[in-house]
């Protein structure tokens, strides 16, 4: 299939209405062009973007031909104030307060160095994109409690929700203010690039209408009470103008589903695992929550390959209907046998 047919294939998905899972693994393959793109000319941005399509689109699977302009996780909280360091595969923040009392959002100015260096590589990935090439792909989105993290430190943020609630709160609110504008701004950049009713991300997968795929990594450091407290009016807050939003949770947070499924502006959830667990059971127990709440489920494995029973049992278990499994392929393994082995495991479990 090609963008177009996997774009319909993805709306049914988010409607819960696919009659079969959707099945994208992570394929092991060497791009021609990897890491940031922040030392990258902006005049080799096209050509290394298509070389990387090249690969990319010849890969199977329903995962959208998507490439995007990488400047790593630290992108937004150093828009909103934080300090930013970078190699060339990863961004990081440096925390820039030491307390939520003093610590402010900068309000989002396109005229930020960093965010014209972006531009500057956006502008071309955007002139350059067709059907039949690759879709470019959203910034990668920190949720408002993520933006907090890098701009005082997650280990200060953790002690600041006990020492200074209405401080962090105040602080949230106004990172989810600052991460609204930043997502309006650059969704309207891609409608002028002419791209039709949605966008997508770097997960790959099609938000319809005015969508947003989020990050809130902070989430698996704090227990249920403290989530409730803090993330789901700031992360609702922030979403206020989208579509359709697309959650990534690492498994270490399986305790604050319900609270990201209280959420509303959450439509989809990508839950996958974390090296410290937990276990599949929980797991799975977990994704069940996600299906019987209604909303769209990623589900599988990155980095880590499972085993094939392991693979059977998640397939088994879970609801078919708005369903997008992404197991981590072994170095060698067939990619085209594995999509029809995994779409074609029966004894699905009753509709929820």
């Amino acid at each position: 299939m090609n963008n177009k047919e996997k774009i319909e294939l993805h709306k049914s998905w988010w409607r819960r209405e696919n009659t079969v899972p959707l099945v994208a693994p992570y394929i092991p393959v060497k791009s021609p062009y990897g890491g940031l793109d922040i030392v990258v000319p902006p005049s080799q941005i096209a050509l290394r973007k298509k070389a990387n399509a090249e690969v990319h689109g010849g890969l199977p699977g329903d995962a959208l031909t998507v490439e995007e302009i990488h400047f790593g996780p630290a992108f937004l909280p150093a828009l909103a104030g934080a300090g930013f360091e970078h190699d060339n595969h990863t961004s990081w923040s440096i925390p820039a307060f030491r307390s939520a009392v003093e610590a402010t959002v900068r309000p989002f100015n396109p005229d930020h160095p960093l965010f014209v260096e972006y531009r500057c590589r956006l502008d071309p990935l955007l002139e350059n994109w067709s059907w039949d090439s690759y879709l470019p792909g959203m910034a990668d989105y920190l949720g408002p409690m993520d933006i907090a993290a890098g701009l005082l430190g997650p280990e200060t943020l953790a002690v600041e929700m006990f020492d200074n609630p209405e401080a962090v709160r105040r602080l949230a609110g106004d990172a989810a203010d600052f991460m609204a504008a930043v997502l309006d701004y650059e969704l309207d950049l891609y409608r002028l690039a002419g791209i039709p009713g949605g966008v997508t991300e770097n997960f790959s997968v099609w938000l319809p209408g005015r969508g947003a795929r989020l990050s809130e990594d902070f989430s698996a450091l704090v227990g249920p009470g403290q989530f409730e407290d803090f993330f789901i009016e700031a992360d609702t807050r922030a979403c206020r103008n989208c579509d359709h939003v697309f959650m990534h949770v690492h498994s270490a947070a399986w305790r604050n589903i319900p609270g990201f499924l209280k959420t509303q502006p959450i439509g989809a959830i990508e839950f996958g695992n974390d090296p410290n667990g937990p276990d599949l059971t929980t797991r799975l127990e977990t994704a069940r929550l996600i299906q019987s709440a209604g909303r769209a489920l990623q589900f599988g494995s990155w980095e880590i390959p499972l085993p094939s029973t392991d693979i059977e049992r998640i397939m088994k278990t879970l609801d078919q209907r708005g369903l997008l499994v992404r197991f981590q392929l072994r170095p060698g393994e067939d990619a085209t046998e594995h999509i029809a082995w995994v779409k074609g495991i029966h004894r699905w479990s009753i509709p929820i």
